[in-house]
């Protein structure tokens, strides 16, 4: 697991529009781009935030999902999915 990869992929959407784009439209490309397993790139295109977020990443980076719909992840189903997770804490 490399969560390092998946924050970067976040991240990368974050601050560069061509990217983000190329994650929307064509998301094995754009995960083609980064470090990350294929058990990770899994849990994304299945939009497994549980998953992801029990592996060490980051909800808040998680989110970025939702703000772009990235994987056709929506705000209910992030919020559903991220409750499932076995150590989730509500601050």
């Amino acid at each position: 697991m490399s969560v390092y990869g998946i924050h970067k992929f976040f991240r990368t959407c974050l601050h560069d529009t061509a990217f983000r784009d190329l994650a929307l439209n064509e998301p094995e490309a754009a995960m083609a781009k980064m470090p990350i397993s294929d058990e990770e790139k899994q849990a994304l295109r299945d939009g497994n935030v549980a998953w992801l977020y029990e592996h060490g990443v980051h909800a808040f980076l998680l989110s970025y999902l939702t703000r772009w719909n990235l994987f056709g992840v929506t705000v209910p189903m992030y919020s559903e999915r991220i409750h499932q997770a076995k150590d989730w804490r509500v601050p």
